[in-house]
């Protein structure tokens, strides 16, 4: 049976090889600058300043471009860069020149502009060329290789088919233009990249000569002891073997591969054990053992699964931690002015009392003060009130953003699992987000009315998952007051129950319906949420406990920080009820 490669596995190995490229990937916020690099561009600055030197100073405005471009604040990055270059230009050609050229056309990739890229690159490696400097031509020859093998018609997300496609003739015709630099380089690690790079390209032109590229990489880690990348070079070269049909040799060189990785301080590395056992798939399927290779394939899943749980369980997480920390922010914000209000009261009190005592005569001019006195404080009662208001506004605006980049990440995510996850966070945090609207909008600042409040959130609910025409019933009184925290929680465990409903009860539903009751027995609050469905099964765990799934956990982290109990009726439909003490 024949043994096939696609491109899609050569880019997936070539990553899992350990093969070093700088990431340009958006932060959604700028990371903090860094006050030691900080201060020496300020210095440099400043001496350059005093000393009048032209040079020194290009070379500050180039250090806090870099300082910048690492907090993700790209633009900030360019204009610093600009300025650097404005002086280094009239110096003429220098490796200070072809260097800023190199970042800027680094900037072109982060905008996605493909003009721009090219442009600097060409010039960087203009200069280089006529400088005959071997550090400025690798710098150049690197940059117009990532620009011939980036798919510019896949940027940002977005589709545009006038953009320019990968042209791997070029990309190999650059990396055999670094390769003779590369070898004169004193660090070896610069050929073994080289190699890596020309492996792969030859790899995916099906050159058998990629194995020699491959080995010597594969040398070099070994002599350099850099344990972790020698293992993974010894799979990326077994896979390679494998794609031209010497399967002894791939055997030989995955068991030597595991022995040596049994001596790392991390050997169950998750890439590490993904690219084993991608690797030891194909191995399987060459040799026709399907039954192993589907084994290999099952751990293969086992891994992205758990890495998945993973990243959805810390986004959660992370969600939760910055909502509570902004909601503690604000309490102390709101204590602090308190306190300052209170000790300003204090003093003017004293001062009062005190002129009463000395002078009872000023009884005309103590009223006057007096009236003045109510007049601020009513003042500043208002200005609290705005300040409050300011804050809930600022809190529901960040909800909003972060469901907005949810939904973005939505829309780029071709996961199925993935995006319906991503979708069930985004409805969980449209619960705060009508919560803190009903708080903005309101005259009340810590509580709201309950039955606005969940008609809104089912409609939402309902919205999203297309089901308008569904028969919800209310049974809430209009004047059920309760406070933020007993709405955020009671709003969590509704959205969960109506996504829930909206998944596994109404689909196939001739006559779906959604029930809604709350009320108040002196201190207990009862809440019940039941649709008309056929019923639900909670699923088990290994271990034979129910309730693992995220959704069941977070309505059960929810009834317990509430110190209420529940239950789960599922003989006719799907019922919940709850009761805790407010």
């Amino acid at each position: 049976m024949s043994f096939s490669y696609s491109k899609k596995s050569f880019g997936w190995m070539f990553l899992l090889a350990f093969v070093l490229e700088e990431g340009r990937a958006q932060q959604p916020k700028f990371l903090p600058l860094q006050p030691h690099k900080v201060q020496w561009a300020n210095a440099v600055i400043k001496n350059a300043l005093k000393t009048k030197d032209t040079i020194q100073l290009a070379e500050g405005y180039y250090l806090y471009g870099k300082i910048y471009e690492a907090s993700g604040d790209y633009l900030t990055a360019k204009r610093y860069f600009m300025r650097s270059l404005r002086i280094q230009e009239k110096r003429g050609d220098s490796e200070e020149l072809a260097r800023l050229y190199t970042r800027l056309s680094g900037l072109g990739f982060t905008f996605y502009n493909y003009a721009d890229a090219l442009r600097y690159a060409q010039l960087s490696l203009a200069v280089a060329q006529r400088m005959g400097s071997d550090k400025a031509l690798l710098r150049a020859y690197a940059q117009m290789r990532g620009i011939h093998e980036t798919d510019w018609t896949r940027m940002e997300g977005k589709i545009n088919k006038n953009a320019l496609k990968p042209n791997y003739d070029s990309v190999l015709y650059y990396l055999r233009k670094i390769e003779p630099l590369a070898r004169r380089s004193p660090d070896p690690l610069e050929l073994a990249t080289v190699n890596n790079y020309l492996g792969y390209e030859l790899r995916r032109r099906n050159d058998p000569t990629a194995i020699v590229y491959i080995e010597n990489v594969l040398k070099i880690y070994t002599k350099q002891k850099k344990t972790a990348d020698q293992v993974g070079a010894m799979v990326y070269l077994a896979d390679t073997y494998l794609q031209f049909g010497q399967h002894q040799q791939a055997k030989h060189l995955l068991a030597k591969a595991t022995q040596l990785r049994g001596t790392m301080p991390s050997p169950n590395e998750q890439g590490l054990q993904s690219a084993f056992e991608v690797t030891y798939v194909h191995y399987y399927q060459a040799i026709g053992d399907w039954k192993r290779a589907f084994e290999h394939v099952e751990k293969l899943h086992e891994l992205e699964r758990n890495r998945f749980l993973a990243d959805r369980e810390g986004a959660a997480s992370r969600l939760s931690v910055e909502y509570e920390t902004e909601k503690k922010e604000a309490q102390l914000k709101s204590q602090q002015k308190e306190l300052a209000l209170s000790n300003e009261n204090q003093n003017i009190q004293r001062r009062f009392l005190i002129a009463i005592s000395v002078l009872l005569v000023g009884a005309v001019l103590a009223t006057v003060a007096f009236y003045r006195l109510y007049r601020k404080n009513q003042r500043i009662s208002r200005q609290n009130t705005e300040l409050v208001h300011e804050q809930n506004h600022r809190v529901k605006n960040n909800l909003q953003l972060v469901s907005s980049l949810l939904t973005l990440q939505s829309n780029r995510l071709t996961d199925a699992a993935a995006k319906n996850a991503v979708e069930d966070t985004q409805l969980r945090i449209e619960v705060m987000v009508i919560l803190q609207r009903k708080l903005y909008d309101g005259d009340h600042l810590t509580s709201v009315y309950l039955l606005e409040f969940m008609q809104e959130l089912v409609e939402i609910v309902l919205q999203t998952f297309s089901y308008e025409h569904v028969q919800v019933i209310y049974d809430i009184s209009p004047a059920l007051e309760v406070s933020i925290d007993h709405a955020l929680r009671i709003g969590f465990i509704v959205n969960e129950l109506a996504t829930n409903a909206c998944k596994y009860a109404f689909p196939d539903h001739p006559n779906p319906k959604f029930k809604v009751a709350c009320s108040t027995q002196g201190d207990v609050f009862e809440l019940k949420a039941a649709d008309n469905g056929k019923g639900f099964q909670l699923p088990k765990a290994a271990d034979g406990s129910k309730n693992k799934s995220f959704g069941m956990q977070l309505i059960q982290l929810q009834v317990k920080q509430l110190d209420g109990t529940y239950r789960f009726d599922t003989t006719q439909g799907t019922a919940f009820q709850m009761q805790f003490k407010v």
